[in-house]
C-alpha cells in the first residue's frame, strides 16, 4: 500500500504542474493577442507568429486539460444510466469504462510517439522551431492519461474487494 501512496503523491504533483502550466499557457495567449491587437491598432503592425504561438498553446491547453478531465473524472459520461445502477454495478461499469478511456490513452501515446517522429521536423509556419513542441501535446497527454486512469483502476479493484487504501 506504501507503493500506492507514493504513486497517489506523484500524481498529485504532476496534476498541480501541469495546472501550472496551464494556467501559465492560457495567460500567454491573452498577453500575446492583447499586445497584438493594440500593436495592429497603434503602430499598424502585427508580429508574423502571433497568430500561430496561440493556436498551438490552445492545443496543448486542450490535450492537457484532457488528461485533467481524466483525472476529475469530468470527461464524458452516461449519468443518467449510470446512477440507475446499484453500487456494485456502478463500481464494475468504471472499471469496464476505464479500460475504454486506457486504451485511447494508449492510441494517443504509441501513435503521437510515431507522428512526432514523422511530422515532429518539419519547421513551423513562422518560428524557428520544429514542430516536435506542437506534436508532443499528443503523446504527453496519452502518457498523462493513463498515469491517472492507472491510478482509478487500482482504487476501483481495491474498492470491489472492499480493501480501502
Amino acid at each position: 500500500m506504501k507503493i500506492l501512496a507514493s504513486h497517489d503523491y506523484v500524481l498529485d504533483w504532476i496534476r498541480i504542474i501541469v495546472k501550472y502550466i496551464m494556467l501559465v499557457m492560457a495567460s500567454s495567449i491573452f498577453v500575446i493577442i492583447l499586445v497584438t491587437v493594440f500593436s495592429r491598432y497603434l503602430s499598424n503592425y502585427v508580429v508574423s507568429w502571433s497568430e500561430e504561438v496561440p493556436r498551438y498553446l490552445l492545443v496543448w491547453i486542450g490535450f492537457l486539460g484532457a488528461a485533467l478531465a481524466v483525472d476529475r473524472k469530468d470527461h464524458i459520461g452516461f449519468d443518467f444510466l449510470f446512477n440507475k445502477l446499484p453500487a456494485r454495478g456502478r463500481e464494475i461499469l468504471m472499471l469496464i469504462l476505464n479500460v475504454g478511456i486506457a486504451l485511447v490513452g494508449w492510441i494517443m501515446l504509441a501513435y503521437g510517439i510515431d507522428f512526432v517522429g514523422q511530422f515532429g521536423g518539419d519547421w513551423m509556419e513562422s518560428i524557428p522551431f520544429t514542430n516536435i513542441w506542437f506534436y508532443s501535446a499528443l503523446p504527453v497527454s496519452g502518457a498523462l492519461i493513463l498515469l491517472f486512469i492507472i491510478r482509478q483502476e487500482l482504487e476501483g479493484i481495491l474498492s470491489l474487494f472492499n480493501r480501502r487504501r
